[in-house]
């Protein structure tokens, strides 16, 4: 995954501390310019024997998914906007001899979000809105597919179509001292409805129950400004969760409220000067949740940590032209509550190789790449590889 960083020190404080009040990972940051971005995007890992320890005619052979995102950004005046949404095909073919490949495929939502700047620039005041043009109402099969697409360890872009409506605000105060620059945020979410990934991570499946899933508040700080002749930013980010409730359409009594765990994110990056490259950005990334409480009560095993680090390098071949590539280890623990494969756990590396090509104001970047890994899903390790490739175009 790359991580570049932001060529202005003050905007990339404002982004990387309010970046996680935005939901869809795609979506552009607001930046100073107009801008669009589309593309296509493939996406499949294929499983040795087996996702499922207890039944091989069950467990995943492959699973793929085509994503074509859609994304838009334009200031008007003090006023920034952006928009993205996608549409997604996936694709999950089992074991089994004369098992049917199931697949979902759709709109996702929609997410809309405006920033403008207060107090001569010092303040950024931020409002998101999730339009729920994805669909919720999903049959066995396809939320048999979202199980994999939605795996944390896989990291599909697209993992789920929709959420239902939901929201988030934010205020982002920024400083300098000397060459550095310092951004403090703080957000809030609103989540409104019935989510399937919600569903799925709680364990409840498809069943006859309404789910009120809890609100997120979000704390950050981050930082940036120049070491030697490179540039260097880091961020750390908290999030607290209010209970999800949940209730059974068909009576009776319904689950004790689940209390998400807190979750602590720290990003650090670093933008060097070197030789050839035109830049060269080394990074690490660290995220984790504590254990979830089910009544008031811990639930062992449901703390995970996932950690990534790797590199990107971009060495001009032209006055148009450029060679892109970059590399990735990752660590993702998964959860030991559960044996199945949404709480698998991963350890892989990866690489891809890209070039991009600039003609008037379009920016064309075909790339490939893979990773290789052993998927844990607690009763047994697995082989697991993964292709992907894409194609974006850039105007601005």
């Amino acid at each position: 995954m790359t991580r570049a960083l932001l060529r202005r020190a003050p905007l990339l404080v404002a982004v990387s501390a309010v970046a996680l009040a935005a939901p869809a990972a795609a979506q552009a940051p607001l930046g100073g310019a107009w801008g669009a971005q589309t593309g296509v995007t493939f996406e499949q890992w294929h499983f040795a024997c087996c996702t499922d320890a207890t039944n091989a005619a069950t467990s995943v052979a492959h699973a793929s998914e085509w994503t074509v995102p859609v994304a838009a950004y334009l200031p008007l005046g003090p006023v920034a906007l952006d928009v993205y949404t996608a549409w997604m095909h996936g694709e999950v073919t089992l074991r089994g001899a004369g098992a049917p490949t199931q697949t979902l495929d759709g709109l996702t939502d929609t997410y809309v979000r405006g920033a403008v700047r207060l107090a001569g620039d010092a303040l950024l005041a931020t409002v998101g809105v999730n339009v729920p043009t994805g669909a919720t109402a999903l049959d066995p099969e396809q939320l048999g597919v979202l199980e994999v697409l939605g795996t944390p360890a896989l990291r599909y872009q697209t993992p789920v179509l929709g959420t239902g409506w939901g929201g988030t605000t934010g205020l982002v105060y920024t400083l300098r001292a000397g060459t550095w620059s310092w951004g403090f945020g703080a957000s809030y979410e609103y989540r409104g409805q019935y989510s399937p990934a919600q569903a799925q991570a709680l364990g409840l499946g498809s069943g006859d129950f309404t789910l009120r899933p809890g609100q997120a508040i979000r704390l950050s700080v981050g930082s940036d400004g120049l070491v030697g002749q490179s540039a260097m930013s880091m961020s750390l980010a908290s999030t607290l969760y209010t209970q999800d409730r949940v209730g059974l359409t068909a009576g009776g009594t319904p689950p004790q409220p689940i209390t998400l765990g807190p979750m602590f994110t720290g990003e650090w990056q670093l933008r060097a000067a070197a030789g050839a490259f035109r830049e060269l950005t080394v990074f690490a990334f660290d995220r984790y949740r504590m254990q979830y409480t089910r009544g008031g009560a811990r639930v062992s095993g449901t703390d995970g940590n996932e950690l990534e680090t790797g590199a990107t390098g971009t060495i001009p071949l032209g006055t148009t032209t450029a060679f892109v590539a970059g590399v990735r280890g990752r660590w993702h623990t998964g959860l030991s509550v559960d044996a199945s494969l949404p709480t698998a756990g991963i350890v892989s590396g990866g690489a891809d190789i890209g070039v991009t090509w600039q003609t008037g104001p379009l920016e064309l970047h075909p790339s490939i790449g893979g990773e290789l890994g052993r998927l844990d899903t607690g009763p047994s390790t697995i082989s697991v590889n993964k292709l992907e490739a894409s194609f974006t175009i850039s105007a601005r």
